[in-house]
């Protein structure tokens, strides 16, 4: 098939104007829009005046006065007198009141002073362990310590139901460092022994592992003498 050569002349020259016409779209500036402040702005505060511009002061030489023959020997410097030094003069006595701290207190103090001083001591130490004895004084006994006491005594002989917690309460001596606890249940009783923490025989046990941490032992418990 034949192609025409003017309709080949004719899509060549169509194709270059084409990339003729987009090179120059590509490359033509683009134009800044300008696009006019329409905001209208208050100063709230008025700008301040200029300062004035500090005008240089022009200073008067005066002309320095001749000096006369009197007045260089006027201000001329006076000769050295040689000074004789004085002997110290002896340190002052001690003053009334140096002399009264320095005293001894106990002597300067009168006979009479110092029995009454005593007598004053004596009645606060009278004092002091008259309180002391009320401290370690019995409880008194009133029919309402009595009654607590006996409702305590009632409660703790009943069992807890079993909904209530269980009670625990110490079994061995407050000073036994090893602690027995007696746990009180719905169904009985039985104790926590507590093994001395501080103990050598107890931390040198192959089971010091526990022991030293304070694990209870369960067990039944022990008749009270």
């Amino acid at each position: 098939m034949l192609v025409h050569p003017r309709r080949n002349f004719a899509g060549l020259t169509a194709v270059a104007l084409l990339h003729v016409a987009l090179l120059w779209f590509a490359t033509r500036p683009v134009p800044n829009r300008q696009t006019q402040d329409e905001r209208v702005w208050i100063q709230l505060f008025q700008a301040a005046p200029p300062l004035p511009k500090a005008v240089p002061v022009q200073t008067m030489q005066v002309p320095a006065a001749p000096t006369s023959p009197k007045r260089l020997a006027e201000d001329a410097p006076a000769p050295a007198v040689p000074v004789t030094q004085s002997p110290p003069a002896p340190a002052p006595s001690d003053t009334p009141e140096e002399l009264a701290l320095l005293a001894d207190p106990q002597a300067a103090l009168p006979a009479d002073v110092k029995q009454q001083m005593l007598k004053i001591a004596g009645a606060i130490d009278r004092e002091l362990r008259a309180q002391q004895r009320q401290g370690f004084s019995a409880p008194v006994d009133t029919p309402a310590t009595r009654l607590a006491k006996g409702v305590a005594a009632a409660h703790a002989a009943v069992k807890p139901k079993w909904y209530e917690a269980a009670r625990v309460e110490l079994f061995s001596a407050p000073n036994d460092p090893k602690r027995i606890y007696r746990v009180i249940t719905a169904t009985g009783e039985y104790c926590l022994f507590y093994p001395d923490k501080g103990s050598i025989s107890a931390n040198s046990n192959p089971k010091s592992g526990w022991a030293s941490f304070g694990q209870p032992t369960a067990s039944t418990c022990p008749i009270p003498f």
